[in-house]
């Protein structure tokens, strides 16, 4: 029968990570941002003080679901356990194995996290079309624990057939048109190319992450003074983020430039067949002739020509810039519960229905 656990401290994550990063490779998660070390450097980074806990499933050593949470205050009062995430992802997320039986799974996982310390359990990157999260939501729900599921948004999702001239062809008339005069319009400035670094020698990462901060922080992020360079402390965290994905060939870093100036850039993570478009900044000087969609279009077209790729996941949510490129999407959504005899969770639960009214069947099949 399964038993669980507790990790207790970012230092046992990272004593853990053999066995985390092999219950990620079996599961249904496709990000690699929610590997051990990954969770480990954003909470040194964001949370070095935050209390943790990492609830995992195992039997007879294998493990078989885990799921990481930090303390957060509800309205400043409640402590709530929530994922270790922020404006920049940590990537943590539910993870189980997805060749075991759900149902001993999930009614240990459920009894562990009854023993949590927190009266309300807040998961803000739930994913409901995901058979793990199924499972869990199921699992509350059998086991009579006051819970909420709803949609926040809709990702996008973008599978890849490799026949990029009919991807291409089965774009809006518009959208192919534009692009088209897009491309003239940027080639009447200077000499247009792409470039796509996908295997880095140790001492490349640093000078082309600097590239692409500096495109960023030429956009509106930096007239806003949003952008990484002028966020303290953030370019440190992505650059080291950047040197670990690198390590392991998980890192694309694409760049779109006119002449010798770089107009756009996009920051990608690999794994699992899947790239996760996980950021893109233009050069505001560019802006009227799209630079965001040249990129992209270059991107998408590298894209097809490799067999490995079997989608591209937009990862936030779906906006006119995703919906062009026609991808299908699935639903992000907040999954919150209060362990029973939590009375306090469970009032704060109640008042969150009670304000945002009932909750909507989630369907979990891609539109």
């Amino acid at each position: 029968m399964p038993q669980f656990t507790f990790l207790t401290s970012i230092a046992e994550l990272r004593a853990a990570a053999p066995a985390w990063d092999d219950l990620w490779q079996r599961s249904d998660c496709t990000s690699p941002l929610a590997r051990a070390e990954m969770i480990a450097h954003w909470l040194e980074h964001f949370a070095p003080q935050a209390r943790f806990r990492a609830v995992v499933v195992e039997e007879n050593g294998r493990w078989l679901a885990a799921l990481p949470l930090m303390q957060q205050r509800a309205g400043g009062v409640l402590g709530t356990g929530v994922l270790p995430c922020n404006e920049w992802p940590s990537g943590a997320t539910l993870l189980w194995d997805v060749h075991s039986a759900a149902s001993d799974v999930g009614g240990t996982l459920v009894t562990a996290l009854a023993h949590l310390p927190w009266q309300l359990v807040r998961l803000e990157a739930a994913m409901p079309a995901r058979a793990s999260w199924r499972a869990l939501h199921g699992a509350l729900t059998t086991a009579g624990v006051p819970c909420d599921l709803r949609t926040r948004w809709h990702v996008g999702r973008l599978p890849i057939a490799h026949d990029w001239p009919a991807a291409l062809a089965g774009l809006s008339r518009k959208h192919r048109q534009q692009i088209m005069s897009s491309l003239r319009k940027l080639a009447a400035l200077g000499e247009v190319g792409f470039n796509l670094y996908r295997h880095f020698a140790a001492d490349e990462v640093e000078p082309l992450m600097e590239r692409a901060l500096a495109v960023e922080d030429r956009g509106w992020k930096g007239t806003a003074c949003t952008s990484i360079l002028r966020t303290p402390g953030t370019a440190e965290f992505m650059l080291q983020q950047a040197r670990s994905l690198a390590a392991e060939d998980r890192l694309w870093l694409g760049f779109l430039h006119c002449g010798r100036r770089d107009a756009a850039f996009c920051y990608g993570i690999y794994a699992k067949g899947v790239l996760h478009s996980f950021k893109i900044g233009y050069d505001t000087q560019y802006a009227a002739v799209s630079p965001g969609h040249l990129l992209h279009y270059h991107l998408l077209q590298a894209i097809h020509a490799d067999a490995g790729v079997e989608a591209v996941d937009y990862i936030g949510a779906m906006t006119e810039y995703h919906a062009s490129w026609r991808p299908q999407s699935y639903p992000f959504a907040r999954l919150a519960f209060a362990a029973r005899g939590r009375l306090l969770g469970q009032a704060a639960l109640w008042g969150y229905q009670w304000i945002n009214g009932p909750t909507e069947a989630i369907p979990i099949v891609s539109r």
